[in-house]
């Protein structure tokens, strides 16, 4: 990280061109809105975020409950995929 932002650092690649170089990924922070309570055990998260993308970290303040109105996660995520919007759980849509 550089202050608060991620930096992507790639293998050295001598035939590398900026000018036509495809970013194929990204890291996001992903805020999870309306989650119950027992949502913000790590295990369940970890699921969670799976959905979204590669989870990398789940933001301090989540994680030792001191916020309980979202949770937020930074995922690490497929350009080549759909992004989603929202995602359901046990029948409840919970937007992203």
């Amino acid at each position: 990280m550089i202050g608060e932002n991620y930096l992507t650092v790639h293998m050295w690649d001598k035939d590398f061109n900026p000018y036509n170089h495809e970013i194929l990924s990204t890291l996001v922070w992903a805020r999870l809105l309306d989650l119950h309570v027992h949502y913000f055990h790590p295990d369940a998260m970890t699921k969670i975020a799976q959905r979204i993308g590669n989870l990398l970290q789940v933001d301090h303040a989540m994680s030792t409950g001191a916020i309980l109105d979202y949770a937020r996660v930074c995922v690490q995520v497929d350009l080549t995929k759909p992004l989603l919007s929202q995602f359901k759980i046990h029948g409840i849509f919970h937007s992203i």
